[in-house]
């Protein structure tokens, strides 16, 4: 069997835990390319499309913006997928298989999924480019609809991006290999979990950095607006990240020494495990919370504005604005929920050897179920709160700002994202309890 030959066969037998990462792929190239297609579109670049002139910077800086978040998504998720698979690699090295080699496996293995995940991209963007454009041509009140073209400058535009991506990603994986020792490889799913840790005088700054900031935000005026902006977004970010790395923490261990709630129900369980959770994945819900925030924060603004439009004129730039926004938020929201959709199945294999030994002890269906539930109900909506709160309050600052009274709007927005988080939750969870508790769906020899 050649190293071409594994790599793809890797690809296929462990198709699951690639999908959350393949599939995010697609939607961003897609996204990507039904921008570049309207750059490039011919009307667009001969200027036959007035209309052109307004969209065109928006369309540039979606573009920057989708680019730089895939990248940061997917050296996330290369590095989490990494990790579940320090035993595998180190097996092969065991067996025999140089450090050179296991990189060249690791580069197979990436070309694969880059070529797919490219090639479907660029398919699906080709696909429902039609369907973007009209969406556009009717936001801006045009009479006739923008002609559909395949711009052969998007198509390469798009694919030499993720190329140069994908290769970034590949190298910085293959590097990581390169520094991993072979013991420390099959161990990686035997070591024992430290004792959780928080520091008591971090705890504080935490609540004093989102107080300062939301008391900062409230005081926005115009005369200030330059000064203030950057300490309220470092002040946001400290206060998250320290929220979920010192004061959940804290939290928790408030809650585990209280008998009353440790010892009712599956409690004991349930707080000890969330424990181990926020603690293993402190940098990914923060980045899920920011995340949240500013999909809900920018998908308010754009819809606070296109109430408060004094004009027909401001009202069309206010609606692009939206129509740019909306992909944005769609690609951050999927991107979102598959960095804890990816958490879960990735950790499948331990989490399956717990719940199979606490079944041997006796704990019932029911409470293994109460168990999953519960905890990935706080992976997916204590970020969300925490996303949630950060934009409630930067729209009611906008509101001041502007001196408008259109702050209740942003409730619809967050209703929205509230339902369609809540059908990924119901989806992710009923997946998830499928492959975790015994008898409950698919057989268990297949890790996804």
């Amino acid at each position: 069997m050649t190293f071409r030959s594994l790599a793809f066969n890797n690809v296929l037998g462990k198709w699951r835990s690639y999908a959350a990462f393949f599939l995010s792929s697609v939607f961003s190239v897609a996204i990507f390319y039904m921008y570049a297609a309207l750059l490039a579109h011919p009307d667009v670049a001969s200027g036959e499309w007035p209309a052109a002139a307004k969209v065109r910077q928006g369309m540039e800086i979606g573009e920057y913006v989708i680019i730089l978040f895939s990248f940061l998504f997917m050296l996330y998720s290369g590095s989490a997928f990494l990790r579940t698979r320090q035993k595998e690699l180190g097996l092969f090295s065991l067996f025999g298989m140089t450090r050179s080699q296991l990189r060249r496996l690791l580069v197979y293995e990436n070309a694969v999924i880059a070529v797919l995940s490219t090639i479907s991209g660029i398919f699906l963007g080709i696909l429902f480019s039609k369907l973007f454009f009209m969406s556009l041509a009717a936001l801006l009140g045009m009479a006739d609809s923008i002609a559909f073209a395949v711009p052969p400058l998007a198509v390469g535009l798009t694919a030499g991006a993720f190329f140069v991506l994908f290769s970034a990603i590949t190298a910085w994986t293959a590097l990581r290999v390169g520094k991993t020792e072979i013991v420390d490889m099959l161990q990686a799913s035997r070591r024992p979990r430290d004792e959780l840790v928080y520091s008591p005088r971090l705890i504080p700054l935490a609540i004093v950095c989102l107080s300062l900031a939301y008391a900062m935000a409230f005081a926005l005026r115009p005369a200030n607006l330059d000064f203030l902006v950057l300490p309220i977004l470092l002040t946001v970010l400290l206060g998250t990240y320290l929220v979920f790395t010192q004061w959940t923490l804290w939290l928790l261990n408030v809650l585990q020494n209280r008998p009353n709630i440790r010892y009712r129900g599956t409690n004991l369980i349930v707080l000890a495990r969330l424990g181990y959770a926020v603690r293993d994945n402190a940098r990914m819900l923060f980045i899920v919370s920011v995340l949240s925030a500013v999909i809900l924060t920018v998908s308010s603004a754009f819809y606070m504005l296109g109430y408060a439009a004094p004009d027909d004129a401001f009202k069309e730039r206010a609606a692009l604005m939206r129509f740019i926004g909306l992909f944005i938020g769609l690609l951050f929201f999927i991107a979102s929920g598959s960095m804890i959709y990816f958490r879960l199945f990735t950790e499948l294999p331990e989490d399956r050897a717990q719940f199979r030994a606490l079944r041997r002890i006796g704990m019932t269906k029911n409470e293994l179920r109460k168990i999953v539930v519960t905890e990935t109900a706080f992976l997916f909506y204590v970020p969300c709160l925490a996303g949630i709160a950060h934009s409630l309050v930067a729209m009611k600052a906008l509101d001041r700002l502007l001196q408008t009274s259109y702050w209740a709007h942003s409730f619809v927005v967050i209703g929205i994202y509230l339902a369609l988080q809540t059908l990924y939750f119901i989806v992710t969870c009923r997946n998830y309890m499928k492959k975790i508790v015994p008898g409950e769906g698919e057989p268990h020899e297949n890790t996804f």
